[in-house]
């Protein structure tokens, strides 16, 4: 994939219920998400990769989807969602960027629709992980597999919401439950793992705030997949060479 910049310096990642994008511009890259929106897509189409359903305006383009194989994560096995390998590899690549303490790895926790843990190895390898319901989808969940229990989909997840360990009202305690569900497994696996821990996706925000782990350990980067869409279209090359 070397030469000039593919995709016009955009990218699309199509997630299980949002699409992702980033666009290069002078001053950085300027990121957004939302809906499905086929098009918004043009007669130019970004750098892409996909989880979730892809739309006919991209089936033409397959030189610009980047694939599991396209992604320079050894001992990557093929059955790794590419979102998650784009990710972890991206995690590495900065950690190894900023000179950070390897020695034991790294964990990057996508705080999406589904929350993943992927393990990366001292050496730079995937190293398995770990996969429960996202914030969303937990409560999402326990709204439609009960009858007595409320929909959230319409609350904003700020601070406020959160200020009792013990709620009385029904879904403050749904919301403060499926919290600390994350918060423990996040603290669970980063306990087994002992190495950095990075957080991306759209509720990293949410789990960043609440984490009470060692702060110098947490680096918090909420669109590690888009980072790796654009480096991959620039040219970098997806041969495994590190």
């Amino acid at each position: 994939m070397a030469g000039s910049e593919r995709g016009g310096g955009r990218a699309l990642l199509i997630g299980n219920s949002r699409w992702h994008w980033a666009q290069r511009h002078d001053h950085g890259v300027r990121v957004d998400h939302g809906g499905p929106d086929p098009a918004r897509i043009g007669s130019e189409p970004p750098i892409w990769a996909a989880v979730g359903s892809v739309p006919e305006q991209l089936m033409a383009h397959q030189d610009l989807r980047i694939r599991l194989e396209d992604v320079p994560l050894p001992q990557a096995p093929p059955w790794l969602g590419v979102d998650r390998a784009l990710g972890a590899w991206m995690a590495w690549r900065c950690s190894q960027e900023r000179k950070l303490d390897c020695s034991r790895g790294l964990l990057l926790v996508d705080a999406g629709t589904v929350l993943s843990i992927t393990r990366v190895t001292a050496d730079g390898c995937f190293g398995g992980g770990q996969l429960i319901p996202g914030y969303r989808l937990q409560l999402q969940a326990m709204a439609e597999g009960t009858v007595g229990l409320p929909s959230t989909a319409d609350l904003s997840d700020d601070d406020e919401a959160f200020q009792e360990v013990f709620p009385q009202q029904t879904v403050a305690a749904m919301r403060r439950g499926v919290l600390e569900a994350m918060l423990a497994t996040i603290t669970a696996a980063q306990q087994h793992a002992q190495g950095l821990l990075w957080i991306c996706g759209g509720d990293a925000a949410l789990v960043q705030r609440h984490w009470t782990g060692s702060p110098s350990l947490l680096q918090l980067e909420g669109d590690l997949q888009l980072q790796a869409l654009l480096n991959l279209g620039a040219g970098l090359s997806s041969g495994r060479d590190r």
